[in-house]
C-alpha cells in the first residue's frame, strides 16, 4: 500500500520542479529595446506611427517609441505598470473576452503568438520599463 505514499511524493516533486522552473524564467528582466519594441514594430508601429499612420490617427497611439506607448491614446494610457491583467494594451493583443473583436489587435493580421503576448504580458508585470 505504498500507491498513496508514492502519488504524494510524486506531486510534491513535481510542484518542487515547476516552481524551480518558473522562479528561474520569472527572474529574468524583460528588456523593452531588445525584446518588446522588435513586437511592436513588426507587428504594430504600421498602423501606429505618426503622423499618418491609421491607429494612430484613429486612436493617438504611437508605439514608435517607448514615450508614445506610455503616453497611450486620445482616452489615456494603455499601460498600467505591474498590471498586465489591467493593462489595455494586453486585453487589446491578447483579444480577451469581453473586448470587442473589432478592436482587437493587430487589426486584421494574425493574432500574435503566444510566445510574444507572454513577453509583453510580463515586460508589464516587471513594471513596464525603458531597458
Amino acid at each position: 500500500m505504498n500507491s498513496p505514499k508514492l502519488l504524494v511524493s510524486t506531486l510534491v516533486l513535481g510542484f518542487g520542479m515547476l516552481m524551480g522552473c518558473s522562479g528561474e524564467q520569472s527572474d529574468k528582466p524583460v528588456s523593452f529595446q531588445k525584446d518588446v519594441y522588435p513586437i511592436l514594430k513588426a507587428s504594430c508601429a504600421e498602423c501606429h506611427t505618426p503622423p499618418d499612420g491609421e491607429g494612430y490617427v484613429k486612436s493617438g497611439l504611437a508605439l514608435n517609441t517607448y514615450e508614445g506607448l506610455m503616453k497611450g491614446t486620445k482616452m489615456g494610457p494603455i499601460i498600467i505598470p505591474g498590471q498586465s491583467i489591467n493593462s489595455n494594451l494586453n486585453r487589446l493583443i491578447e483579444g480577451r473576452p469581453g473586448v470587442d473583436p473589432s478592436i482587437h489587435m493587430p487589426h486584421g493580421k494574425v493574432k500574435l503568438p503566444e510566445e510574444k503576448l507572454a513577453i509583453i504580458r510580463k515586460w508589464v508585470d516587471q513594471g513596464a520599463k525603458n531597458n
